[in-house]
């Protein structure tokens, strides 16, 4: 899916060597700090001028007068209901209301539902729908003539905290703690807080607190699809069930009778965050990621860390991946991958969905996560997964309080369900799936999260930071082929690292959780 993650729509940017990821864990264990930079500015302390009264009456919205709609003594944590609330919306715009959002492998039919149900709610209002495939270009210009969306998913960048803080002193965005108290659309007595997936909120924040600037989407893992039917007639085991080095003596009985891999070569980061990060994480530990995201000096070749991209460079080495992959576009090697043609392929569980109209009848993937080495460091259950990133946004336009209807209108039962039976993907909502027929694909991305026991890969350095990021990214494809070594591309990294720990410009961020 042309989408870029942390939110998944960074993802891509990162998959495509120009950017990092930031994803944030629900049950992070507590941190070994590590010495930090002198001056330095903690993620959680998020820039705001919403701090006057109420919960945030000082925010200074462009909309003046609908802002100050808001109860200036609200409590945070009591419920608005929702009759409460349509009276603080009080009339419908004169203007449509603005959606704008990235059409992408989840279709726009979610759009729609959204549309139909505030039209139901708000007899007169009418919504302008812009779902667009390059949706962010296409908003730069509106932006930055204050032209902003009043809902957005992707229209607004979201690549991690620097990005969004900026967002933020920028005045793009509004803060939608409110939001949260108001009784969520389709569940009577809940402020819609209480149905969000354990760690959304927080991994919408992206690590800033303080506020909630951005909503998540979906809940999403990263790792391994293999063909069911093709491992089942030959009795190969699934490669969570293996060691690593288990894995790699599978990949030669497995190239005996057709190629293992392939993988999406326009944009090989897939390799990198579905396989290689996990991978490093699970041989090296929490403490050599938290050393890197604090850019501690060394961090970027540490021989464990090194030894997950060395293991990345084997698979091109041995000739496992399908010929030509590395001109292929992600849409190109995913249907290599359902068409049969190979055993495996690194991606996120949106793959289902997104390749649902070019699968062959019959043909049934699963999910598995990266194999662990022998006498790895980091916990080998650990998965990289989200249940929830920055995506989703209210703009600081001409209707922020419509702008937060829209997004209760997201999070609502119809829009839930549509997403578990239609795109296959679990939105970040507290039972997400329940009573929904799901595939067995999405079963199997499901089971390989509930076996993490909430232990999620955690990276920030790339949101962060991410010049430190794209000199590896840039060469990322370069590396796999072993045009470059890893050591030499460590030290990419490590040379970017001290440019930033040496620059007194650049923000520092210190991670003091998740350490080990």
């Amino acid at each position: 899916m042309l989408r870029e993650k942390m939110n998944r729509r960074a993802f891509l940017r990162l998959a495509a060597g120009l950017t990092g990821a930031a994803f944030i864990a629900a049950c992070a264990p507590k941190a070994i700090p590590t010495e930090a930079p002198k001056e330095e500015v903690k993620p959680t302390e998020a820039p705001t001028k919403a701090t006057s009264a109420g919960v945030y009456a000082g925010y200074e919205a462009r909309n003046a007068e609908q802002w100050k709609r808001l109860p200036a003594d609200h409590k945070k944590g009591t419920l608005i209901t929702q009759d409460e609330w349509y009276k603080i919306l009080g009339d419908a715009p004169k203007e449509p209301l603005y959606l704008a959002a990235f059409f992408g492998g989840w279709g726009d039919v979610w759009g729609d539902i959204m549309i139909e149900q505030i039209k139901k709610e708000h007899p007169g209002v009418e919504v302008t729908k812009d779902f667009d495939p390059r949706i962010e270009e296409k908003m730069k210009p509106r932006l930055v003539a204050g032209d902003i969306p009043d809902w957005s998913y992707g229209a607004i960048p979201l690549g991690g905290a620097s990005q969004i803080t900026q967002h933020v002193t920028d005045k793009t965005i509004v803060p939608l703690d409110f939001l949260l108290d108001v009784e969520a659309y389709g569940y009577p007595g809940k402020r819609l807080e209480e149905i969000m997936a354990v760690g959304s909120l927080e991994g919408a924040n992206a690590g800033l607190t303080g506020h909630q600037w951005c909503m998540p989407q979906s809940q999403y893992c990263l790792g391994i699809y293999y063909n069911a039917a093709l491992f089942e007639a030959n009795n190969w085991p699934s490669p969570d069930t293996l060691t690593w080095e288990d894995f790699m003596d599978l990949q030669k009985k497995i190239k005996e009778k057709i190629d293992p891999w392939t993988y999406q070569g326009k944009y090989p980061g897939y390799f990198w965050d579905c396989v290689q990060r996990v991978l490093q994480y699970k041989s090296a530990g929490p403490k050599a990621f938290c050393d890197m995201d604090n850019l501690v000096e060394g961090a970027f070749i540490n021989p464990d860390v090194l030894w997950g991209v060395e293991q990345l460079q084997a698979i091109f080495k041995n000739g496992w991946i399908y010929p030509n992959s590395e001109a292929m576009t992600h849409t190109e090697s995913q249907q290599i991958f359902v068409d049969g043609k190979c055993a495996m392929i690194p991606c996120g569980s949106w793959l289902e969905n997104e390749q649902k109209g070019t699968t062959p009848a019959g043909f049934r993937m699963k999910f598995s996560n990266v194999p662990g080495p022998k006498n790895g460091k980091g916990n080998q259950k650990a998965i990289f997964a989200s249940s929830g990133g920055s995506e989703q946004t209210v703009g600081n336009g001409k209707n922020p309080l419509w702008g937060m209807e829209l997004m209760r209108m997201f999070f609502s039962p119809a829009v839930v369900k549509h997403w578990a039976e239609v795109i296959g993907t679990p939105l970040s909502v507290k039972g997400a799936l329940e009573g929904a027929k799901v595939s067995e694909a999405l079963q199997s991305a499901v089971a390989s999260i509930g076996k993490s026991e909430g232990e999620f890969v955690v990276q920030y350095y790339g949101g962060w930071y991410p010049t430190v990021s794209k000199p590896f990214g840039d060469s990322y494809g370069d590396i796999l082929w072993s045009k470059m070594s890893a050591k030499d591309a460590g030290d990419l990294q490590e040379r970017a690292a001290k440019e930033v720990r040496d620059d007194s410009t650049i923000t520092k961020y210190t991670r003091t959780t998740g350490c080990g």
